[in-house]
């Protein structure tokens, strides 16, 4: 009976302790935010890519890579997230059902913007420019080999970005 109420102390003591354990789907999370970090991508909390001006609730995740130079900044939103905003000129970005808000990039965007749309993971539901950088809105849902497309594609979309902004 001794043994009974010691094994009952011990249960209500560690049992506590468990809730402390992360689960899996936690756990591959920090994996994954912590192997951006090593990539040079920061993680943030963003808005939807589609949120209006009063809608500030930050629901979303952003992997983005700071701009190279000031001359770099740009403010756009390309997305698939919802049916708010408006078609883009390029037929290969709307047949995919991808839309403009915020405003669109420059037309000499597009060839980067098609390669890198064909090359997304399916988590991706926008591309984000603004003061910051470059981004990508992803779900997390897959894995570490993922979050290296994004990584290379985001990497890319920079060096154009310095490319164009060298050229002007």
């Amino acid at each position: 009976m001794t043994w009974l109420v010691i094994l009952f102390g011990v249960a209500v003591v560690v049992s506590p302790l468990m809730w402390f354990r992360q689960s899996p789907r936690q756990k591959l999370i920090t994996e994954l935010r912590l192997s951006a970090n090593s990539m040079g991508l920061q993680v943030s909390l963003h808005r939807r890519p589609d949120a209006r001006e009063e809608e500030t609730r930050l629901e979303s995740v952003c992997y983005r890579l700071p701009w190279l130079d000031d001359s770099c900044r740009q403010s756009w939103v390309l997305h698939r997230h919802s049916k708010r905003g408006w078609q883009p000129g390029n037929n290969v970005l709307s047949r995919d059902g991808w839309l403009w808000t915020v405003a669109e990039a420059k037309p000499k965007w597009s060839p980067i913007l098609e390669k890198t749309i064909a090359n997304l993971p399916s988590g991706v539901s926008a591309i984000i420019a603004n003061k910051a950088g470059i981004g990508m809105i992803w779900n997390e849902r897959d894995d570490a080999a993922d979050l290296e497309k994004i990584a290379q594609n985001l990497k890319k979309m920079q060096q154009t970005a310095k490319k164009f902004a060298d050229e002007a």
